[in-house]
């Protein structure tokens, strides 16, 4: 398993995001703010406007390819899983059908975003849990880095239904700020961790 792909799945689309929130700031279109703990702004409106726009497109979709290779990979040498493979992909699929529609006005726009991210947020989540749980501890051997990840995502989870009724925005803005690093760094975590027990 190849660290560099892992690392590259997790830094390209975190850099991207940040630089794409530093000309959307400067640019007027979002508050200036630490949105991972303010939650001024969601991650979708930072890359709607300007230079972002095709920042989100140019940078954040190759990672995106690079996450289906990663689960390619995964499913021929690590755990063999045809059903696994199918829903990471179409994971991967519905998020790039996300960043597609980004920044474009309309109904049917509007649902591709909301369809896309949907998708995404569940089905990666549940993959990368999935592939925790079975992959043998002989292939890797400090999973419960693994789990506490995997207890992370079910304290964003439990936390966004706990302050859905209340409406707030900000509030449901840090969850998926933080839940989005939580995922993409699944990648390079488990790389190491699985190369470190195979060394």
């Amino acid at each position: 398993m190849n660290n560099t792909l892992s690392r590259i799945i997790f830094l390209l689309p975190v850099l991207t995001v940040v630089i794409s929130y530093f000309f959307s700031s400067l640019g007027g279109y979002v508050e200036w703010c630490l949105p991972l703990l303010d939650g001024c702004t969601s991650i979708s409106k930072v890359g709607r406007y300007g230079v972002s726009f095709y920042l989100y497109k140019i940078f954040i979709i190759p990672s995106v390819i690079l996450m289906i290779i990663f689960w390619y990979q995964i499913n021929k040498y690590i755990y063999k899983s045809n059903l696994l493979l199918f829903f990471s992909i179409t994971s991967c699929i519905f998020l790039i059908i996300y960043l597609f529609a980004l920044g474009f006005e309309g109904k049917f726009y509007r649902f591709m975003r909301e369809i896309g991210i949907f998708v995404f947020f569940i089905l990666t989540p549940v993959c990368q849990v999935w592939l925790t749980i079975s992959i043998s501890s002989e292939k890797i051997k400090a999973k419960n880095i693994l789990y506490i990840l995997i207890f992370l995502y079910l304290v964003c989870v439990v936390s966004y239904l706990f302050i859905l009724p209340l409406d707030n925005a900000n509030y449901e803005n840090i969850i998926e700020w933080n839940f989005a690093l939580l995922i993409f760094l699944f990648f390079p975590v488990f790389s190491y961790l699985l190369v470190k027990a195979n060394a």
